[in-house]
């Protein structure tokens, strides 16, 4: 194992950690604010996430939750795949986590505050 593989690991394991850590304190908040928000039925949900705290709250969390996912399939790339493929894997793996977050931030702060 390699200087950079062994730090890489390292740096890799804790942001897993913090990550997991967020989506784990954050998932009670998101389902309360939900379980309160649906007897409006769909407009109470909406109005949830139209509001500033809502919009910041569900950031937060889909924050987290996209990073966890992005630091799995990391593994599994790293596990499965050498050289050029696994360098294609994670570009790609960071490419689709980075839109998907950049939409769902974009999407919830166009509703919260525009």
């Amino acid at each position: 194992m390699s200087a950079y593989s062994a730090a890489h690991g390292t740096k890799h394991h804790k942001m897993h950690g913090l990550a997991g850590w967020g989506v784990i304190v954050g998932l009670p908040f998101a389902i309360l604010s939900v379980m309160l928000a649906l007897p409006d039925g769909p407009s109470g949900i909406a109005a949830w996430l139209s509001s500033p705290l809502g919009a910041v709250g569900m950031i937060a969390f889909l924050s987290a939750a996209i990073l966890y996912a992005k630091l799995e399939m990391d593994e599994v790339i790293m596990d499965y795949f050498d050289g050029g493929l696994r360098r294609f894997g994670l570009w790609k793996n960071k490419s689709v986590a980075l839109i998907l977050w950049l939409a769902s931030v974009a999407g919830l702060v166009a509703a919260a505050f525009f």
